[in-house]
């Protein structure tokens, strides 16, 4: 009898400290079909833990809707952080039949809350904008982009020409500077030897040389810049050039250059 009130004892501890483990649900994706994923706040930050699912959501623009879709693969995780500082965690099976393409999330989903994280990133905010100068000196904008590559990546615009990936990660405006954060990525299977980036704002169609206009931006510092990019690596830059605006007719250019070859990798974004 006192073996049984042990034993019994035992499975109740356990089965309350099971019900105090958040549960994991489950997301079934595949390439067919895309599931809508409705958040109670806007998306700030998602991730997957593999490739062979694609998370999608707007970073330009805050949105609480996110699309996800999958290839065939191993199972894997999702990682959604909100605005509000909610953090959502699902698991991830490829299934070839979904029974529902819309899910509208609960906050009671949310495994915990990320405020110490986002108090970490507003205080990198406050850091930069302390830390950009009015006399641009060389030291402080140095410092300025430090604090601008310890913050979250908002953008992810990208190009890729010759296993060269040109991304925008980063564009931060203060006074009358611009920081604009790039990611160079070596996907061929030989070096990238630097040359220069350069970035434009362009009015009307190349195809029409009457109207096309390019105007160059000038650098005011360049923070980081590359020698070489091996295969297989990554490099990170920031280029800060003066205030500037665009009308509706106009987008920005850059323009990454190899020395000494005809690599040229061109990215453009509105």
């Amino acid at each position: 009898m006192e073996k049984l009130l042990i034993v019994l004892s035992l499975g109740f501890i356990y089965s309350v400290k099971a019900k105090n483990i958040k549960q994991l649900d489950t997301l079934y994706a595949n390439e067919i079909m895309t599931m809508a994923l409705f958040f109670p706040s806007d998306i700030k930050q998602g991730i997957t833990g593999s490739d062979n699912f694609v998370f999608t959501y707007n970073r330009e623009k805050e949105q609480n809707l996110g699309l996800l879709k999958a290839i065939k693969g191993n199972p894997s995780n999702l990682l959604v952080i909100t605005t509000d500082g909610k953090v959502y965690s699902y698991i991830l099976i490829y299934s070839e039949y979904i029974d529902d393409l819309n899910r509208f999330i609960t906050v009671n989903e949310s495994i915990g809350d990320a405020k110490r994280v986002l108090k970490k990133e507003v205080e990198a905010n406050k850091n930069l904008k302390k830390s950009i100068p009015e006399n641009n000196s060389q030291d402080l904008l140095r410092r300025s982009c430090e604090s601008l590559l310890k913050l979250p990546e908002e953008k992810n615009i990208r190009k890729k020409e010759g296993g060269i990936v040109l991304s925008l990660k980063n564009l931060k405006y203060h006074g009358n500077n611009v920081f604009l954060q790039f990611e160079i990525e070596n996907k061929s299977k030989v070096r990238f030897d630097f040359d220069y980036l350069n970035i434009f704002k362009v009015n009307g169609n190349k195809k029409r040389n009457a109207s096309y206009q390019e105007i160059r931006l000038k650098s005011l510092y360049t923070y980081n810049k590359p020698q070489h990019i091996i295969p297989t690596t990554k490099a990170k830059m920031v280029l800060v050039v003066p205030k500037f605006h665009l009308d509706k007719r106009e987008k920005l250019e850059v323009q990454l250059q190899e020395l000494n070859t005809t690599r040229k990798i061109i990215l453009d974004w509105r």
